[in-house]
């Protein structure tokens, strides 16, 4: 039986979900943001040998490409080239933008034309930024845009958001509150991780030509990352 990886690690914390059969079959959380490296593969083995999988029953591997922490990109996408050259499995980006707003709680709720902004740290005074529209009836937002850098006063511009949400939003929350004043979207201060259930349905939901036989690239929105 075929199965699918699936892994992030754009924000310091190690995540991984295995996929059989359209449904999550495993899924772990490491806090690890100095210790990757020695994690990663270990707990993937162990996870494997508890599952019955054997590596070569890899058949698909998504990576969040993208924008983080250029450690943590660097991590998954090694991973994931070594795994597809020893087993020839297909590879995939995920957006890691998008992955933290399909994890907004209550999602399906949201009315159509929702505007969700997940802003993510990228360094003092700067996020990683992208707005995204509640879909009624998916678990997934439609991306509006690219991935951007913003400085933080810019990510309060243009289109109000409803939902402002992201570990950007955890780091700068009096910032964002004085900028927007009384005209304040819903603040998610929390949510600063995708859930394994939004990393899996982003993976399902990826059409037939996102899935390559070649090294994924890191989206990197600082140039001293490139």
């Amino acid at each position: 039986m075929s199965a699918t990886l699936i892994m992030n690690a754009s924000e310091g914390r190690i995540q991984f979900v295995l996929e059989q059969e359209g449904t999550l079959a495993c899924a772990q959380e490491w806090s690890a943001p100095s210790k990757g490296t020695e994690l990663l593969t270990p707990a993937l083995a162990d996870a494997f040998q508890r599952l019955g999988i054997m590596p070569s029953g890899i058949s698909r591997i998504a990576c969040v490409a993208g924008p983080g922490s250029f450690t943590g990109l660097r991590l998954v996408l090694t991973t994931a080239a070594a795994f597809r050259r020893a087993t020839n499995a297909a590879v995939a980006p995920l957006n890691a933008l998008q992955a933290l707003a399909a994890s907004a709680p209550f999602g399906l709720l949201f009315p159509r034309g929702t505007r969700i902004r997940v802003i993510t740290h990228a360094r003092r005074g700067l996020v990683h930024g992208q707005d995204f529209l509640s879909a009624p009836g998916s678990a997934l937002p439609v991306p509006v845009g690219e991935p951007s850098m913003w400085e933080i006063p810019a990510a309060c511009g243009g289109e109000r958001p409803d939902i402002l949400l992201g570990s950007g939003v955890a780091r700068n929350l009096p910032q964002l509150q004085e900028l927007f004043g009384a005209n304040a979207p819903l603040f998610l201060p929390e949510l600063v991780y995708p859930t394994a259930q939004a990393l899996l349905d982003l993976t399902l939901a990826l059409p037939a030509d996102a899935w390559v036989h070649k090294d994924l690239d890191p989206l990197y929105l600082r140039p001293c990352d490139a």
